[in-house]
């Protein structure tokens, strides 16, 4: 009886297996493609998320800052980058060109922190508690009419106000920058007093108030 000879393998049998190969490997090149996408869409978005928190931040801390401000019943503030009578209020030109990229060291040292009244140290209330870093504010004096020049006895003052909002990380940092307008009214002895942020700022049109006329993000 003659042995059987070994059964070759069929051409049509190798290309399956080759197909197969390619096929799988395609699979898998579309799943990796489809995870790194859904990473950087989850990374994309903790950014998003982070930019928007660190953008609240600053809000708030401006918010303050401007209520702060036209609230003050005392004399007007002078001008002045160190503390004058407790309070910094920076002369027009004294602040670098662009605040918004100092470090928050140097933040600290020109300005307050959100929440805390900068005249007594008390704090107040808390701003935007989830953050790393509290908010910041600083105040520089952009332009003042004086009361014999407005034909209203007030003095106009316009005030530059500066905000910094950081996320849950240190890289993200949004710095709000506004304008807001107030009128000091003289007493007797030609001292100073401050009004709310409800009366009348007079010298323009009728009905213009005390407060915010512009703001934007820089960064």
């Amino acid at each position: 009886m003659s042995a059987s000879l070994p059964r070759a393998i069929s051409p049509q049998n190798g290309m399956v297996l080759l197909l197969c190969l390619i096929f799988l490997t395609a699979l898998t090149l579309l799943g990796l493609s489809a995870a790194s996408d859904t990473i950087l869409q989850t990374q994309l978005s903790a950014n998003l998320q982070e930019a928007e928190r660190a953008k609240q931040s600053a809000l708030a801390a401006l918010s303050w800052a401007e209520d702060w401000l036209l609230d003050q019943d005392g004399p007007v503030p002078e001008s002045c980058n160190a503390p004058c009578a407790g309070l910094k209020i920076h002369s027009r030109g004294a602040l670098p060109p662009h605040p918004e990229f100092q470090s928050r060291t140097w933040w600290v040292d020109h300005g307050y922190e959100a929440g805390v009244d900068p005249l007594t140290g008390e704090r107040i209330t808390k701003i935007a508690g989830g953050d790393i870093n509290s908010p910041l504010w600083m105040i520089e004096t952009l332009h003042s009419i004086p009361p014999g020049r407005n034909a209203t006895g007030h003095l106009l003052v316009w005030y530059r106000i500066l905000a910094r909002g950081s996320g849950q990380a240190n890289a993200v940092v949004s710095v709000i920058e506004s304008t807001v307008k107030r009128s000091w009214p003289p007493t007797v002895g030609h001292s100073v007093s401050g009004i709310n942020g409800s009366a009348p700022c007079p010298g323009t049109e009728s009905p213009a108030k005390c407060g915010r006329i512009s703001w934007r993000e820089l960064r």
